[in-house]
C-alpha cells in the first residue's frame, strides 16, 4: 500500500463518525450520552452518527449502563461479527496463520507448512491458501475478510511493505507481498517486521499498556521493535530497530548481508549458535533445538549461550541508555533459553545507568507462542477500522442509500 492509501495515519476531525467509532473501540466512551459529554456535541448529532455506524453493522447497542439519573443509557460496543482479519507470522522455520474478530480476539491460530525458501511468489500463494483453509475450517464467510497483515523476519521498507536485504532469505529481496496478494484478494494487505509486531502485541496485552518499550525478537535472527510515546517507531524508511548489524566481540559463524565484520546476528543469533554447535558436532538445526540442548545442562552449550547473551545484552545496554524505555520484552524461540536470558539481563543491568535501570522491567513476552499473529491482527485492525476509512464507508453508504 502507498502512503496515500494508509488510512490509519490519516487525520480525522473530532466528533466525526470515524472519531466516534474510535472512542467506542478504545472504551473511552460507551454510550450516546457519554460520547456527547466527551466530545461536547449535541446528543442529536451524536445519535445521527451512531445510527450510521449501526447501519454499517460496526456498532450495536446492548444492555443498560449504570444510571447517572434519569433513563439508563444503552451501552455501545463494536459488533465483532461484522467481519474479521487475517494475520500471518512468517519465520525462518515456522509459519503461523491466524484469524481475529473486529475486537482483536483471536478466533483461530494454526501452524502451517509453507516453504519460504521457494521464494515469495510461491510462498504468497501457499499463505493465501492456508488462510482460506483456516477461514473455511472455522465456518466463516470469506467475503467478510477485511484485511491481512504479514510479519517477516526482515527489514521492511515503510510504507511500501517492500522486503529489503533479508539476511537469510536472499530470494525475498525486493519482494512485494501486497502486490503478490492482489492476485488473490482486493482487501488491504500490510507487511511488517516481526519484531515490530511483537512490540504491538505486547504494548497493551493483559489490560496493561506501556508507552515506551523495546521488543527483542530472539530467533534465527535478532530484531528489535520500538514503541515510543505509545506509537510504533519505524524511522524514516522502516529500518529503526535493526540492531543485529552492530559489530561485537566474537567470531562470525554465519554470513550476513550487512558486511559488518562480526555483527551481532552473525555471532549471537539463533542461526549463528546453531552453526557454532553444528561445527562442534551437536545435532541441531533450529533455534528451538538449541534451547532444548541448553536445558540439558551441557556445559559447553551453556557457555555458548551465555556468551551470546552477553553480546546481545551489551548492544541492548547502549540502546536502553539512549532510549530509556520502561520495558524490554524478549520474544522468539531463543527467549526460552534461561542461560541466554540471564546473561542478557546481567549485562543490561550492569551497563545501564542507575536512572535508567531503576524503572526498567526486562521480561519475557506474555504469550510468546502467538505474539506475531496477535501483533499482525492489531496492525491490520488499526488500518481497516481507522477513522478515515470509517468516514469513507459512511460516505459510500450514504451514496447508495435511497433518499
Amino acid at each position: 500500500m502507498t502512503r496515500a492509501e494508509l488510512f490509519r495515519e490519516s487525520e480525522f476531525a473530532s466528533g466525526s463518525v470515524g472519531d466516534i467509532f474510535r472512542l467506542i473501540r478504545s472504551g473511552a466512551a460507551s454510550s450516546r450520552s457519554a460520547l456527547a459529554r466527551h466530545i461536547g456535541m449535541a446528543p442529536s448529532t451524536i445519535s445521527l452518527r451512531i445510527d450510521s455506524l449501526i447501519r454499517l453493522g460496526l456498532v450495536s447497542e446492548a444492555g443498560d449502563e449504570q444510571s447517572r439519573g434519569g433513563r439508563r443509557a444503552r451501552s455501545l460496543e463494536v459488533s465483532t461479527g461484522a467481519g474479521f482479519v487475517g494475520a500471518m507470522d512468517v519465520g525462518a522455520h515456522h509459519v503461523q496463520v491466524g484469524i481475529a474478530d473486529l475486537g482483536g480476539r483471536m478466533l483461530a491460530v494454526e501452524d502451517v507448512p509453507v516453504a519460504i525458501e521457494d521464494g515469495p511468489a510461491l510462498a504468497a500463494e501457499a499463505l493465501w491458501a492456508a488462510l482460506r483453509g483456516l477461514i473455511a475450517a472455522n465456518e466463516l464467510d470469506e467475503a467478510q475478510l477485511l484485511g491481512v497483515a504479514i510479519g517477516l523476519p526482515a527489514p521492511i521498507e515503510y510504507p511500501s511493505g517492500r522486503v529489503v536485504l533479508p539476511s537469510f532469505m536472499p530470494s525475498w529481496h525486493n519482494a512485494d507481498l501486497p502486490g503478490l496478494f492482489s492476485e488473490f484478494t482486493s482487501v488491504p494487505v500490510l507487511v511488517e517486521n516481526d519484531a515490530n509486531l511483537i512490540a504491538l502485541a505486547e504494548q497493551t496485552m493483559g489490560g496493561q499498556s506501556s508507552d515506551q518499550l523495546l521488543a527483542i525478537k530472539l530467533g534465527t535472527r535478532i530484531g528489535c521493535g520500538i514503541v515510543s510515546d505509545g506509537r510504533l517507531h519505524r524511522g524514516a524508511g522502516g529500518a529503526a530497530g535493526e540492531i543485529s548489524h552492530t559489530s561485537v566481540q566474537g567470531t562470525s559463524t554465519i554470513s550476513c548481508v550487512c558486511g559488518t565484520p562480526n555483527c551481532l546476528e552473525s555471532v549471537a543469533s539463533g542461526g549463528a549458535i546453531v552453526a557454532r554447535l553444528s561445527q562442534l558436532g551437536y545435532d541441531v538445526q533450529t533455534a528451538a533445538d538449541v534451547v532444548e540442548l541448553g536445558r540439558g545442562g551441557d556445559a559447553q552449550v551453556v557457555d555458548i549461550l551465555r556468551s551470546a547473551g552477553t553480546s546481545i545484552g551489551g548492544v541492548l545496554a547502549s540502546i536502553v541508555n539512549f532510549f530509556n524505555p520502561r520495558d524490554v520484552i524478549l520474544g522468539g524461540a531463543m527467549s526460552a533459553s534461561a542461560p541466554l536470558v540471564a546473561a542478557i539481563r546481567a549485562e543490561l543491568f550492569q551497563r545501564c545507568l542507575p536512572l535508567v535501570g531503576n524503572d526498567l522491567d526486562v521480561r519475557a513476552a506474555r504469550s510468546p507462542g502467538d505474539a506475531g499473529v496477535r501483533g499482525a491482527a492489531h496492525l491490520i485492525l488499526e488500518e481497516v477500522l481507522a477513522p478515515a476509512r470509517i468516514e469513507q464507508l459512511v460516505r459510500e453508504l450514504d451514496d447508495t442509500t435511497p433518499a
